[in-house]
């Protein structure tokens, strides 16, 4: 996870010296480009001013050396370092700087021997082209020069030059870059130390469910994650991974307690088989005896096998593949059952309430769940007992009852009696060939139908199992399937 953190950090410090690099170089230019745009202007401005202070009465070399020794005399009021040179055909040059000059026509002697024998040349303040160009000096260094050439009547009487040092434009530059290069620093050491912190921040929570999962994946399904602030992706992934953990927790726990469970119940008609089956190689030729092991090894054959079947339901429950929906009519969905309900044991039995419509579920799964909750009604009451069934629509679901006139349920027994094996009356519950498995088997039918089951101790005496499942429509079942 630290080189996440590193990683996060350096991806926002290399986006920050891409906009800082890109900002400071589009100012650098821009600033650059105003300073020479302003500068290159000046030099046109006085070549404006040389024309209008000659009045424009230059015909001849003669009037053009006049012209140019009288401009040259007015520009007190210019910079210092500013050079004019006026060339004049067939004439002396007229300058403010003479030694530069000077200097300017040895060098450029000098390099037209040069170029004769390398074919280069450069241009130089005392040949430079017409316009503005830059070039360097030995005496004033670089300098900015704007030529422009002096003619009548078609015939060149000189060439006009200005020229002003690049220095301000190049100190002003370098001095914008250093304040910039100073900003940027600062600006780049801030970024990295704030990335540090967010990269730090956004990735505790990542390190906290990475420490859960080693956790996890050693074994101990005990760790969360816990609340994490926001309402981001990160707060939605903790919350989803504890939720997960939560279920793994909980399936693994009645894994355990169903295998526990479920060896024990086995273990019981397991050894009951084996000594009865040890005892029939005793028993000799007594057919009575024999008949009666026989009866009984069947009777326990027959217990496991229905605890299989319910332990098989109670894993199709959990992989989804228990329900099958379809229109059932509930009108011949009650006669059936109605018809039914006394081969489960000799009861006071009857079927109240809603007959119409239709409902959306799987009629075996349903009529399983009433043969579960009837025969557990069966088997915690007596011959001169009532068993009531019940139907009451409410707003597209339907809520069923199992009603009985037994003993009820101690109320510190109603929130189990749900569970796995669990049985409020142990032995007689095994006498009655109960798994311990049939209200888990109603309350996952139940559910894999979008519903839900409880149960209450019935006023008077008597237990009440309901039930509720959506799907449910007034409509007969001929129009429900239109």
């Amino acid at each position: 996870m630290r080189s996440m953190r590193t990683r996060l950090a350096a991806a926002v410090a290399v986006v920050m010296v891409a906009a800082l690099g890109g900002s400071f170089y589009a100012l650098h230019q821009r600033s650059g480009s105003e300073l020479q745009g302003r500068l290159d202007s000046n030099l046109r401005e006085q070549y404006g001013e040389f024309r209008l202070n000659s009045g424009g009465d230059i015909r001849t070399p003669q009037d053009l050396t006049r012209a140019a020794r009288s401009f040259i005399a007015s520009q007190r009021y210019h910079p210092e370092a500013r050079i004019y040179l006026i060339e004049v055909s067939g004439g002396r040059d007229v300058t403010n700087e003479k030694q530069v000059v000077q200097r300017e026509i040895e060098r450029e002697s000098g390099e037209s021997e040069a170029e004769n024998e390398a074919g280069e040349h450069t241009a130089s303040l005392v040949d430079a082209p017409t316009g503005i160009t830059d070039v360097s000096t030995e005496e004033a260094g670089k300098l900015r020069v704007f030529s422009q050439p002096i003619s009548y009547n078609g015939r060149q009487l000189g060439t006009f030059r200005v020229a002003d040092p690049r220095a301000a434009i190049d100190n002003a530059q370098s001095a914008l870059r250093n304040t910039l290069l100073l900003v940027g620093a600062l600006a780049l050491l801030f970024t990295i130390v704030l990335a540090s912190w967010l990269a730090t921040l956004i990735t505790n929570p990542l390190r906290r469910i990475t420490s859960v999962a080693s956790d996890v994946d050693a074994g101990d399904l005990s760790h969360r994650i816990g609340h994490i602030e926001g309402s981001d992706e990160v707060h939605v992934l903790a919350d989803s991974f504890d939720h997960m953990l939560d279920r793994l927790e909980g399936a693994f726990k009645r894994e355990r307690e169903f295998l526990s469970d479920a060896s024990h119940e086995l273990r019981t008609p397991l050894t009951v088989v084996r000594g009865q089956t040890e005892l029939l190689r005793r028993v000799g030729e007594d057919p009575d005896e024999r008949r009666r092991v026989v009866e009984l090894l069947l009777r326990e054959i027959d217990q496991m096998n229905r605890l299989v079947d319910d332990m098989l339901s109670l894993a199709r429950a959990e992989a989804g593949e228990l329900v099958r929906r379809q229109p059932v009519d509930l009108d011949g969905f009650f006669e059936d059952l109605e018809r039914d309900l006394p081969l489960l044991g000799n009861r006071d039995f009857r079927v109240e309430g809603t007959r119409e419509g239709t409902l959306a579920a799987d009629p075996e799964r349903l009529s399983q769940v009433f043969r579960n909750l009837v025969g557990n009604a069966v088997r915690h009451t007596g011959p001169a007992d009532r068993i009531t069934v019940s139907s009451t629509p409410r707003d597209g679901r339907i809520e069923f009852a199992v009603v009985d006139t037994g003993a009820g349920i101690p109320a510190e027994r109603m929130e189990r009696i749900f569970d796995r094996f669990y049985r409020t009356d142990e032995a007689r519950d095994r006498d009655h060939g109960g798994s311990g498995l049939g209200l888990p088997i109603a309350r996952a039918i139940v559910e894999a139908h979008g519903g839900r089951i409880w149960a209450a101790s019935t006023p008077g005496g008597g237990a009440t199992v309901r039930f509720e499942v959506p799907g449910y429509s007034r409509a007969p079942r001929a129009v429900a399937q239109r």
